[in-house]
């Protein structure tokens, strides 16, 4: 019983880790409507891309990797997801750490550890093409 429990929860998000996309990135619409938001990423193995509009070329979207790095003395399991590609500008250094796996910008799943899915729709404000 206590291993379907762990199992359930693992699988639903309770008690567990993920790795999340930042909810915006650094590119600003406009001082009023502030910075493009997430819309959309994906997973495959030890990496996840975060999808962003672009506000330098409309109707594209901005991606930024991140690819965990074990050994780091920076995050907690001795694990550092790195920015890997993306404009350096534009993207966060590092994708966040969500202790309750939700909402749907987590990824990856570090209790698993494995993606929560290889791809996921977001649609954060701001998060639309413009």
């Amino acid at each position: 019983v206590l291993a379907v429990a762990l199992l359930l929860a693992l699988g639903t998000g309770v008690n567990a880790e993920c790795e999340a996309c930042p909810n915006c990135d650094y590119e600003q619409i406009s001082p009023s409507q502030g910075n493009a938001c997430l819309n959309y990423w994906t997973c495959s193995g030890d990496t996840i891309s975060c999808y962003y509009p672009s506000v330098a070329n409309p109707g594209t979207y901005t991606g930024c990797s991140y690819t965990m790095h074990v050994n780091s003395p920076i995050f907690r399991n001795c694990q550092n997801w790195a920015l890997t590609a993306g404009p350096s500008n534009i993207c966060f250094e590092y994708s966040g750490l969500n202790s309750k796996c939700q909402p749907s910008n987590n990824p990856y799943n570090l209790g698993i550890p494995a993606c929560t899915a290889s791809y996921g729709y977001v649609g954060e404000y701001n998060s639309a093409l413009l």
